[in-house]
């Protein structure tokens, strides 16, 4: 065995299997009375076949990517369109920066409020917050209502933050240990099939040759009945505790703490090891956004940006499942499959950054105007756009796949994932606050990314290097399990 397939000293995240006990007064270790390895046999007969089908975690697992469906997906395909489908993307772009300011300071506190109100109710208020995007945009276009648009991209910061951080905490919990990777896929691909519906619909409407200015304002009424479709599902989320995952486990889930103890805990997961190493590139892996959706609006016509949103996504539903596979190789260790997925992602990225930089110095030498998909220059230019709409959702589902691979319980993957939300939207708000600039080049915003890219992938290796052989939620299950039988045996000779 070789010196990267050796499992590190300690199991658990960190390197300090003490590190992740309770500190003090705050109750860390697991309390759930359920038995987390479900006899299956028992379970089928005791449980009626439509409540099994409900708590099944592939089923609670579509259950949220139809809300990712309805709500991000459908946020996307606006801002597939460049600019959010508007004449300039400058209001666009102001209100998408609040709109991520807002929602990277709800994840700051997410950790607290979404263990205190439940995973089902924060995601009810969130997918409450999602007409709002479509209807601002629509009044926006239809009656030039700007103030509108920010105050609805500070709403829906609020909502969508609340439901970021118990989308993630739930996508990190749910998936049983071998097929996380396809999980984490299913969980992308739902985004992306969003963005395909949401880009025939931008199509149909802007088809037309020649059409300059923003999309017509009925596409956003689509888009509005789409986004309010997510609420009747968010009811249907089962708690966690109650999930029983296709491998016969139960999700590990701790002690209920107080708001006090859940914000003592803030400072402890920001300074984890984890996060710190994790958190240029959690900054990074979004920041993509802001830059090639202005570098979309700027270059290309109306109906070329709304063929843009349908055909970007085919390849990234491809390539999320292929990276899925990869890292959900039994034949390699938990760590070799974490380097080779680093590997995959950053050589895919890099390639892309080099072909839009290269296009961008050109047309900063010789401006093409509005490039239509007819026009001899679309395929060279308009490529690196459909590219990064693959290698940016990988670069995402695979750090959510190495959190998973730390993670301890339930209310610490819900921490862990606010954290990596809220700096995802620290580095989204970041890249759209700067593309708000009417004169700014998107070389520069190409440059920036490739530079974080590049900051990012060293203390990535340092992590990637401490991955735990095996994911310490389920090393805990059989340390219990162990000590039952023990005590059972105990039982039974006295």
């Amino acid at each position: 065995m070789s010196k990267f397939d050796a499992a590190p000293p300690n199991t658990h995240a960190g390197g300090d299997d003490n590190a992740l006990r309770g500190q003090g007064s705050l109750p860390m270790n697991p309390v759930n009375d359920a038995d987390e390895r479900v006899d299956m046999d028992a379970y089928r007969k005791a449980v009626p076949l439509w409540k099994r089908f409900y708590q099944h975690s592939l089923t609670q697992m579509m259950l949220l990517s139809v809300q990712a469906f309805c709500g991000p997906a459908m946020a996307d395909a606006i801002a597939g369109l460049g600019g959010g489908g508007l004449a300039t993307p400058q209001t666009s772009n102001i209100a998408t920066a609040i709109n991520y300011a807002m929602l990277a300071t709800v994840c700051m506190f997410g950790g607290p409020i979404v263990n205190k109100l439940g995973t089902k109710w924060a995601l009810v208020i969130g997918a409450m917050s999602f007409p709002i995007r479509g209807s601002s945009y629509y009044c926006n276009s239809k009656f030039g209502t700007q103030w509108y648009l920010i105050f609805g991209g500070f709403f829906t910061g609020i909502g969508s933050g609340c439901w970021y951080v118990a989308e993630s905490g739930s996508i990190l919990s749910l998936s049983p240990s071998g097929s996380r990777g396809k999980y984490l896929a299913l969980w992308i691909v739902s985004r992306n099939l969003g963005q395909l519906v949401g880009g025939a619909i931008n199509l149909s409407k802007n088809h037309v040759k020649g059409a300059v200015g923003g999309v017509t304002p009925d596409t956003y009424i689509a888009f509005l009945i789409i986004e309010s479709l997510a609420l009747p599902f968010a009811f249907l989320i089962s708690p966690l505790e109650n999930v029983v995952r296709s491998d016969g486990t139960r999700i590990l889930v701790s002690e209920k703490l107080s708001f006090k103890q859940e914000f003592k805990l803030i400072k402890f997961t920001l300074s984890s090891k984890l996060i710190l190493l994790s958190a240029l590139w959690a900054i990074w892996s979004f920041f993509y956004s802001g830059t090639w959706s202005t570098y979309l609006a700027t270059y290309f016509t109306t109906r070329s940006r709304a063929l843009s949103s349908l055909i970007s996504p085919f390849f990234c539903i491809v390539g999320c499942f292929g990276l899925g596979f990869i890292l959900d190789i039994k034949s390699l260790s938990q760590r070799r499959r974490a380097q080779l997925g680093l590997f995959t992602v950053v050589i895919l990225n890099l390639g892309v950054y080099v072909w839009s930089i290269a296009m961008q110095v050109k047309f900063n030498v010789h401006s093409p105007g509005k490039i239509d998909w007819d026009d001899s220059l679309y395929a060279s230019s308009f490529l690196p756009y459909f590219f990064v709409q693959t290698t940016g959702p990988l670069s995402q589902s695979y750090m959510y796949w190495l959190l998973s691979s730390f993670a301890t319980d339930a209310q610490s993957n819900v921490r862990n994932g606010a954290a990596f939300r809220c700096l995802e939207a620290v580095g989204q708000a970041i890249s759209y606050g700067m593309n708000t600039q009417i004169k700014a080049n998107p070389l520069i915003g190409f440059c920036v990314t490739f530079g974080l890219m590049a900051a990012a992938v060293v203390p990535m290796l340092l992590l990637v290097n401490a991955t735990p052989d095996r994911i310490p939620a389920d090393v805990i299950l059989e340390e219990r399990e162990a000590q039952e039988e023990k005590l059972e045996g105990l039982k039974s000779e006295l």
